[in-house]
């Protein structure tokens, strides 16, 4: 499946949510970052291994999602 990478944050939430419902073995947090690395390369690596980085969390937290918002269309 092709992702616009022309999307806001609130259609990302959905895209994340189908992709994490549709591959089983996907954590949240692996969905959330496999997507957000799709759409939003350099907002990905902006957070690899910081406390952002959800990818190997069951969840994503709070603070990444209002760290991901207030950075989405400025990168």
């Amino acid at each position: 499946m092709k992702i616009s990478t022309n999307i806001n944050y609130e259609e990302f939430l959905v895209v994340v949510d189908k992709y994490e419902k549709a591959v089983s073995d996907w954590r949240s947090g692996q969905a959330y970052f496999n997507i957000l690395t799709s759409v939003r390369p350099q907002l990905a690596e902006m957070i690899r291994g910081t406390i952002h980085d959800p990818y190997h969390k069951d969840s994503v937290s709070e603070q990444t999602h209002q760290y991901i918002k207030s950075k989405w269309d400025n990168i």
